[in-house]
């Protein structure tokens, strides 16, 4: 598998080049906050928890959730294991002596990963749950996305991931949601139906 990603590393590089060509302080803030609002997928899953808890969005937000538990099963779980793709800043410095010589792992304040490269496990949450949103609502869908590419773009711009990672992400992240829709069609009503029961239980004991 490193012989495959092997082949991608010129092109990463002069991807990577082309970032620092632009970095600057300003956008470098600002890419260094939204990947942190990426750690863990908090953003993902606090904005799935706040659609759940709205009637209008709730099958919305139950699809988003979903879409998170598909990604951390596979992605992180599965997929990472199986590539095992090193991270730029973990390269063998012997083996890639023409990378380093080039390249420069700058620091930017923000927490190192220590888990594989491929595919970026923040694009993928991000893509996961801006498609589930998509899917239903394309006015809260569309700004979701542009956080979604934003959110892959400030991967690369630290430097953590490999552009081709970023658009590894972004492909199963898209599959997750998808996934997780399918799953929605047929979960959903059976928890919409839990809820209304728990509902008239407590309305029941209060009365």
């Amino acid at each position: 598998m490193s012989a495959v990603f092997d082949s991608f590393l010129h092109f990463d590089l002069s991807v990577f080049q082309w970032v620092q060509s632009i970095q600057n302080p300003i956008l470098t803030a600002i890419m260094v906050t939204i990947t942190t609002l990426g750690e863990e997928g908090i953003i993902f899953i606090a904005m799935g928890l706040v659609l759940l808890c709205t009637k209008k969005y709730r099958k919305v937000g139950f699809t988003v959730l979903a879409a998170l538990v598909i990604m951390v099963v596979l992605n992180n779980l599965v997929l990472k294991d199986i590539f095992a793709r090193p991270r730029p800043f973990n390269l063998d410095p012997q083996q890639y002596a023409w990378w380093f010589e080039t390249y420069k792992f700058p620091e930017f304040g923000i927490k190192v990963p220590s888990s594989y490269s491929f595919p970026s496990g923040h694009t993928s949450s991000a893509f996961a749950a801006a498609i589930a949103v998509l899917w239903y609502d394309r006015k809260i869908g569309i700004p979701t996305t542009v956080f979604a590419v934003l959110m892959g773009f400030s991967r690369i711009y630290v430097e953590v991931h490999y552009c081709t990672d970023v658009i590894g992400g972004m492909i199963v992240g898209i599959v997750y949601a998808l996934v997780a829709v399918l799953v929605a069609k047929f979960a959903y009503p059976i928890f919409e139906k839990v809820l209304e029961t728990l509902k008239a239980k407590l309305t029941k004991k209060k009365a």
